[in-house]
């Protein structure tokens, strides 16, 4: 499976369509794959959370979620990843783009509580859906993960990059998320 094809894969589970409904496009769409095409759809899926993992994506996250552990901000960059390809070469350039996104001004002025299952920004299903559909086959999650890295070339890269460090205010490098979720939500 080439990037079009993960891309293919993403965007026929429907952006504007409820979570529930998504994953279970997502998980019929996984069933269709190759063992190989699996590989190379969590290959994808890792390469593109890699855009979107550095320190000032986690500010966008912990301002937009009031607060953000790992698991949130793992769960989180699978949802940046659900909003699409073009959209995600948007906020992979500019993380302050969120701003844009109809999914993320409308929870501005509300508190995280208030949100519906589906406005939540984030996609637990999308991190594991390969790794489950791979397990359903009857074969080891664990070595899904063996199978990935041997296909590695020695030396190589995992599609996986170690963020860059960006140590600037949220105040500067995400202005207009700032001004959209600094506003108090926390006492509401």
């Amino acid at each position: 499976m080439d990037i079009d094809g993960f891309w293919a894969v993403i965007e026929g589970t429907g952006r504007g369509a409820g979570l529930d409904e998504r994953s279970d496009r997502l998980a019929a769409a996984l069933t269709e794959l190759t063992v190989e095409d699996l590989l190379d759809f969590q290959d994808h899926l890792e390469a593109q959370r890699g855009r979107v993992s550095g320190d000032v994506m986690g500010d966008a996250a912990t301002l937009i979620l009031l607060g953000c552990g790992d698991d949130s901000f793992a769960r989180f960059t699978a949802w940046l990843v659900g909003l699409g390809r073009e959209t995600m070469d948007r906020i992979a350039e500019d993380p302050d783009r969120l701003a844009d996104e109809c999914e993320v001004r409308a929870l501005a002025d509300r508190h995280p509580r208030d949100w519906s299952d589906d406005e939540y920004p984030w996609w637990e299903e999308l991190e594991f859906a390969a790794v489950h559909e791979y397990e359903r086959r009857e074969l080891d999650p664990a070595c899904m993960h063996c199978a990935r890295k041997a296909r590695v070339p020695e030396g190589g890269r995992s599609p996986w990059r170690e963020p860059e460090r960006d140590d600037r205010d949220p105040e500067e490098s995400l202005p207009r998320l700032t001004a959209m979720f600094d506003d108090g939500r926390l006492w509401d």
